[in-house]
């Protein structure tokens, strides 16, 4: 079984952060706060999913506020599912942000198109040994968790 994998653990230090962000203000039902889109996928060079799963934190607030999982196959209509539509932890406006949020990825082709090549991106890095996301990766795609730094040794001097 692979876990997802968050796209962030593809990217070099100094890259930026490529996740969409979304400010709402007087949006009806949901805070006023930004938003961010942060991306996870399927790490399994065997599993043909083509799927991303998009978990929505509340910056502001602080917490995950929805989850959404969307298909990536161009041939298929756009059609964004809630994931924790029956999870008490999530904040009681997940579906009206989720409504919001699937609207906009209906509307934003370029944004998809991203989205796609993000999958692609990281999938390329979990088959390739050289690329320095390459255990990180694995790592993750079998655990489920980042992989923690080794430990400073404590060898014993002789004398």
């Amino acid at each position: 079984m692979a876990y997802l994998t968050p796209f962030y653990l593809i990217l070099n230090p100094h890259d930026k952060l490529p996740y969409r962000s979304l400010i709402l203000n007087d949006e009806p039902g949901i805070p006023d706060d930004t938003y961010t889109l942060e991306e996870w996928y399927c790490p399994n060079p065997q599993c043909h999913c083509e799927e991303v799963s998009l978990k929505v934190f509340a910056i502001h607030q602080k917490m995950r506020a929805v989850d959404i999982r969307l298909s990536l196959d161009p041939q298929q209509p756009i059609s964004p599912l809630l994931e924790n539509d029956d999870d008490d932890t999530f904040p009681v406006y997940a579906a009206k942000l989720f409504r919001l949020i699937a609207e906009h990825l209906k509307s934003d082709p370029d944004y998809m198109q991203g989205l796609r090549q993000h999958y692609h991106q990281l999938r390329a890095v979990a088959v390739d040994p050289s690329h320095t996301g390459h255990k990180a990766v694995d790592y993750w795609g079998k655990t489920g968790q980042r992989k923690k730094p080794a430990s400073p040794s404590r060898k014993r001097h002789k004398r």
